[in-house]
This record gives C-alpha cells, sequence and structure tokens, in this order.
C-alpha cells in the first residue's frame, strides 16, 4: 500500500534542507559527493570545469559508482536530478532528461554515437558492464549544437576504463578483479582486466559475465520472464608516436544470451535468445599543430543481431501465440574535430560527424489454438523493413572567458537527414480446422519512400561570476531531432499494427534554461529552470477508422505543438568533517498544447535526501555509511493512454570499506523496508519494482 502523505512528508523535509541558511543548490554529483575540481568534456568536446560553464551538467564519479552496487548502468544515473528511467523489468531501460524519452536523450560511449536503430531506443540495454565505466557525464538540455539529432533533452555520455601508461619509463602492469552478488534476483557478476604498457605504448583487455535470474517484487512475487545472462570481451590499445600524435584501437564483444521481457501473467517464456553486438573504433590525436590546438579524427563501426523468442497466452480466445523476431542492425560512423586557441582566453571547437545506419528484419507469429495445439494462423512480417538512414551535421561553438571570469559560449550547427526502406508485406495464412489445410491468404502492403531532413541550431550562454563560489547562468538554444526508423518504417503486430509514417516532419525546439551554481569548502550545488517549446513533437495515436491486414492500427504522428518546464537541482552539505547531507528535487510538465493533453512518459515530482558518514581507519584504509530515500509523489495528471500512480518512497541503506587504497567491499540494501510500488515510467503498468535487495562487491586492484 502507498502513502502519498509520507511522500509529500519528506518531500517538505527536502526543501527544508534546501533552506537551510547557509545552504546552496547542487547537482555537479549525483549523490552528493563533494570532491576536488572535476573535468568534464561532454559540454564542450573539450576538457573544461563545469562550475564555469553556462550549461547543466553533472556527473557520477567511479566512486559513486563504487558506493552503488549497481547490476546495471541505470541505477548509476537515476538518482541525478532531472535523470528518470522508463523501461519494463530491470534489463529494459531508456533514460528520460527533463521529460524528453526516446530517442530524444542521446546516449554516447566515450563521446561517440554507437548506438544503432535498436540500441538508440533501449541504449541503456548491459552492452557493457559497470566494472567497464570510469565515470558518466549528463548534459541537461538542449544540445543539438555540438550532437546534433536525438539530444532534444540532453546527453547521457558513458566514459570507459582506458590504460595510462604509455609515458611511463619502463613497462608496468595493474590487474584487477571484482565480483558483485544481488539477492532480489540471486544475481551474479563478475569482471576481471589486465591492463599495463610503457614506453609509448599502453593497453587494457577485460573479460566479464553476469547471470541474473527473475527478480522478486516487493509482494513478494517471482517475476517470470525478467532473467539476464551475459559475457563480453574487450581490448584496447594506443601508440603515442611521439608527444603531439597518438593513434587507438578498441574492439568490444557483447553476447546476451537470455534478457528476459516480462508479460502480464501470460507468457510461459518470453525473452532474447540472442542480443550480440560487436563494435570496433580507431582514433588518431594530433596536439599543437600551428594554429590547431588538437586535431581528433575518430571512425567506428557497431553491429547488431538480436533474435527474440515467446509464447503468449491470449487472455480473450482459447489461445496462444508463437513469437519469434530477428532485427539485424548496424552503424558506422566518423568524426572530425579541431579545437583552435587563439588566445588564452578564447577557444574554438569546430567539426563534422557522419553516421549510416541499416536494419533489417523478419517476424513469424503462429497462432495455436490451446484445446489442441494445431495452428490456426501464421503471420509473417518485417518489423522495420529493410532500411537506412544517413546524417551528416557540421558544427562550430567559441567559448571567451573575459577578465572578470564571466564565460560566453555561443554554437551553430547544420544538420542533413536522408533516409528509406523497402515496402513491407504483411502476409497472413489462414487454416482450416485440422491446422494444415490452406483457407486463405491475405497479403497487404505498407508502402514507404524516401525522405529526409535538415536542421540550422543554434545556442547562447552566459555565465557571470557574483564571487568566487557562486555562478548565474542562462542558455538558450534550439534542438532538432530527425524522426528514427521505428517511426518512418515500422510495421510491427500484435493485437494492433504500429505504422511508420515516411511524411513525418523532424520535431524542432526553443529552450530557455537559468539557474545557480555554488561551489566551496563546505557547499556544491546548482539549481535549474527550464521550459521548451517542441514544434511537429511525434507521438503514437490509434487510429479508431483504419485497419491493417483486419487489425486495429496505431500510427506515428506530428503533435503541431508540445511544451516541457519545469525544474531540478540539488545541495550537498558538509556540516562537520566526515558528515555530508545531501539532497535533490525535480519536477516536470509536459503539455500537447494543441488539445491541453498531458505528454507521455513525464516522471512525477520526485527527490533524494541523505547523508553519509566518512572517517578513515588508518593512513591508508577508510571506511562510510550512507542512508538515502529516494521520493516519488503522486502522478495525478498522466496522459490520456497512461494510468495515475500514486507516491511512493524508498529507504535504501550503504556501506563500505577500503583497504590500502587497493580492496575496496561495499554493501547495499536497496528497498529496506521490502516496499511495493510501481514506477509511473514503467512501459508494463502492471509490473511491480524490485523488493529489498542486498547487493555486495569486492574489488581488487595490484
Amino acid at each position: 500500500m502507498q502513502h502519498p502523505s509520507l511522500t509529500k512528508g519528506l518531500l517538505k523535509t527536502f526543501f527544508a534542507l534546501l533552506l537551510l541558511p547557509s545552504c546552496a543548490f547542487s547537482g555537479e554529483n549525483a549523490s552528493g559527493e563533494i570532491t576536488v575540481p572535476e573535468i568534464v568534456v561532454t559540454a564542450t568536446k573539450t576538457e573544461e570545469t563545469p562550475f564555469s560553464l553556462p550549461v547543466s551538467i553533472e556527473t557520477v564519479s567511479s566512486s559513486d559508482i563504487e558506493r552503488e552496487v549497481a547490476e546495471n548502468s541505470s541505477e548509476l544515473i537515476e538518482k541525478v536530478p532531472g535523470v528518470s528511467i522508463e523501461g519494463s523489468g530491470m534489463w529494459e531501460a531508456a533514460p528520460v532528461i527533463r521529460g524528453f524519452s526516446g530517442t530524444r536523450t542521446l546516449v554516447l560511449i566515450d563521446g561517440d554515437r554507437e548506438n544503432n536503430l535498436w540500441a538508440g531506443r533501449d541504449p541503456l540495454t548491459p552492452f557493457f558492464g559497470v566494472a567497464d565505466i570510469e565515470r558518466i557525464e549528463i548534459l541537461k538540455g538542449p544540445s543539438s549544437v555540438l550532437y546534433g539529432s536525438d539530444a532534444l533533452g540532453g546527453v547521457i555520455n558513458f566514459i570507459t576504463k582506458k590504460p595510462d601508461f604509455a609515458l611511463n619509463d619502463g613497462w608496468s602492469f595493474a590487474p584487477e578483479a571484482s565480483g558483485t552478488y544481488s539477492s532480489v534476483d540471486e544475481g551474479w557478476q563478475g569482471n576481471v582486466a589486465l591492463g599495463g604498457g610503457g614506453n609509448g605504448f599502453d593497453f587494457r583487455i577485460d573479460a566479464s559475465s553476469r547471470d541474473h535470474g527473475d527478480y522478486t517484487d516487493g509482494n513478494g512475487n517471482k517475476i517470470a520472464n525478467s532473467q539476464f545472462e551475459a559475457m563480453s570481451l574487450g581490448a584496447q590499445g594506443r601508440y603515442m608516436i611521439d608527444d603531439q600524435h597518438e593513434v587507438s584501437l578498441s574492439y568490444r564483444h557483447t553476447g546476451i544470451d537470455d534478457k528476459g521481457v516480462p508479460q502480464k501473467n501470460n507468457a510461459p517464456w518470453s525473452h532474447f535468445t540472442k542480443f550480440d553486438t560487436d563494435t570496433w573504433k580507431a582514433a588518431y590525436t594530433a596536439r599543437q599543430l600551428g594554429a590547431i590546438e588538437e586535431l581528433l579524427l575518430k571512425g567506428w563501426l557497431v553491429d547488431q543481431e538480436r533474435v527474440y523468442d515467446g509464447r503468449i497466452n491470449s487472455s480473450t480466445q482459447p489461445m496462444y501465440t508463437l513469437k519469434n523476431n530477428r532485427i539485424d542492425t548496424g552503424a558506422k560512423g566518423a568524426s572530425l574535430q579541431l579545437t583552435f586557441a587563439p588566445t588564452r582566453q578564447n577557444t574554438l571547437v569546430t567539426g563534422l560527424d557522419y553516421v549510416h545506419e541499416n536494419a533489417e528484419s523478419v517476424e513469424k507469429q503462429i497462432k495455436k489454438k490451446t484445446s489442441n495445439g494445431k495452428t490456426a494462423k501464421e503471420i509473417t512480417f518485417p518489423p522495420v523493413s529493410n532500411a537506412h538512414r544517413d546524417h551528416i551535421g557540421f558544427f562550430a561553438q567559441d567559448k571567451h572567458v573575459f577578465h572578470n571570469g564571466s564565460v560566453l559560449m555561443g554554437g551553430l550547427r547544420y544538420d542533413y537527414f536522408s533516409a528509406d526502406a523497402e515496402d513491407a508485406l504483411f502476409r497472413t495464412v489462414v487454416y482450416e480446422p485440422d491446422g494444415q489445410t490452406v483457407k486463405k491468404v491475405v497479403e497487404e502492403v505498407n508502402a514507404f519512400k524516401e525522405k529526409s531532413d535538415q536542421a540550422l541550431t543554434a545556442s547562447l550562454g552566459y555565465a557571470h561570476p557574483l564571487n568566487k563560489t557562486v555562478n548565474l547562468t542562462a542558455n538558450i538554444a534550439t534542438g532538432f531531432r530527425s524522426p528514427d526508423m521505428f517511426e518512418r518504417f515500422s510495421t510491427r503486430g500484435g493485437s494492433y499494427i504500429i505504422l511508420g509514417d515516411p511524411d513525418l516532419d523532424a520535431e524542432y525546439s526553443w529552450n530557455i534554461d537559468s539557474g545557480i551554481k555554488i561551489k566551496s569548502e563546505t557547499l556544491t550545488g546548482s539549481f535549474s529552470i527550464f521550459y521548451s517549446w517542441v514544434e511537429n513533437y511525434i507521438d503514437l495515436k490509434s487510429n479508431p477508422d483504419v485497419t491493417f491486414n483486419g487489425m486495429e492500427t496505431k500510427t506515428y504522428v506530428n503533435v503541431p505543438e508540445a511544451e516541457v518546464y519545469g525544474f531540478d537541482g540539488g545541495v550537498t552539505w558538509r556540516p562537520a568533517e566526515h558528515l555530508s547531507l545531501f539532497g535533490n528535487i525535480a519536477s516536470v510538465i509536459g503539455k500537447n498544447t494543441t488539445d491541453g493533453h498531458r505528454l507521455n512518459t513525464i516522471p512525477p515530482l520526485n527527490g533524494l535526501v541523505g547523508f553519509r558518514w566518512e572517517d578513515s581507519i588508518n593512513s591508508t584504509s577508510n571506511w562510510w555509511i550512507e542512508l538515502n530515500s529516494e521520493i516519488f509523489d503522486n502522478q495525478e495528471n498522466p496522459a490520456p493512454n497512461e494510468k495515475a500512480t500514486p507516491g511512493y518512497a524508498v529507504f535504501n541503506v550503504r556501506s563500505g570499506i577500503r583497504f590500502n587504497r587497493n580492496i575496496a567491499l561495499s554493501v547495499a540494501v536497496d528497498n529496506i523496508f521490502d516496499r511495493a510500488y510501481r514506477s509511473h515510467l514503467n512501459y508494463a503498468d502492471f509490473l511491480y519494482e524490485p523488493g529489498i535487495n542486498l547487493k555486495t562487491s569486492l574489488k581488487v586492484t595490484l
């Protein structure tokens, strides 16, 4: 049972924390840790301190990752203010930044747009393990000038671990190993890695394995088809030709052998039996080439194959469906980036990007009678026809630092997209009662055509220092998103057919963001308010008067106008040497301004409050303990096709010890009161979230 009054009380407690006399707003660190000045690269594509920039950027540090004892990457970012997770179960997840869901939030890996067709719609599928992540940078707000399409809500950049031995005079090696256990799904993760090098060369190789069973929810029920099993291998190397030039190569293979897809108590089995991804990357870096401060040339190639297999029982007829589909997708891209620093106060970054995506797929559904298992109907179709999309973009962004420390940053970008697909044949074979004799064959074609989009985007931001610890920021920007291949070229079937529309217009947004940043020895924080107006917002609508192959349909359509607005921020206060108090809060409202309805996948008002105590054992060892609570208010104003959800609060505790700087033992208990609750952003609104979960992790570095 949910307790809205408890939720509201905890939210009031958070606001009280914000109003402490010496308090400030925070957001520079997802879990509230006060650290030495940090460096980020996602905001400008160059190394910068986030405090001085006029944009809202968060970081999840390596110590945050160690404390979280996360089973997957979504757990590492869901506590960042303004960031939510939509999905189904524990392994199908996509980020939502400030109410912008789906491919409106761009996920990068080491700054590269690796995510191809399917990964872009489910980008947090664990193609690599948590143990491979060094840190995460989250840029909130439209970032189309630097990153092009898909960055309306912002950018999440997963930065993986890299070797750093090339400058050593002699050879050295650093092996590491880690293991994690979680009780809610009896899950195990293991990772081993070896880094080393010297004399201008370094390398890192790693391997990991994950095996998780069905999880148990807060009601004590096992959630069928929520399991996960995978392994991955990676290798990377770097050679420094001299002080100015270096090249690097990397390869990663991830094989997901079993990824469950929960259904509503009507599926004996429903899972991906194959979800393999291979990624190749190469880069060349040159520095101090006359007027060019840095030249960075990168290329990458991704191949992915996924196979789904399931038996879905009908809830209305004495029948069941055997469903199997295969989607092969690929993506390849290249980028050239040039950085100029004509003066000490001025930095200009320019570049161009190219990405090619392709997909082919086939699905077969065999509908059988429950009484005798005989076939009644076979349906064959391509969920996405043989399709491709090409994207090229040119950008320039300039940052100028004035003598008083204020920063002015502005940029322009041009993007061009071209997409096309073959027509989709939807074929239905109906059988006689004997299950073998064909009664009739019905075929219908979903016709597609080539479509192109282009856009010019711009941004202008200003950060003004009130003093050494307080910055005021303002940023205005436009954003752009070309429809993805699912929205343009879908012919997906189930109880109804989802039809893509090749004539969809691209989304275009106008945005404003204003805030405050504070950073001192005892206080760290930021707070922002934002407003976005979106033209041609893409939504999925029912077609009550349109059928396809005899079935009801839904179609992607453009909503003429939509708006998204709200605020987010947080606070960290260190009143004593070993004690930290922290919290964050986020609120967003999304509306279809044409009809006044709310938009889909808008999270309710939510926040986090907690404290951490850290102390040393001796000169080389330390320990810590943390208690926090995640708080979600009621979502009483859902979209027309969504259900309202009650509020809830979940309490978590974490603790750990680090011995001699190279052995770390971490323990966490999530949902310590085993509360049964539903997330408003769960694709499957019948699912309850995981119950109490004991997690422990051991990491050894030599």
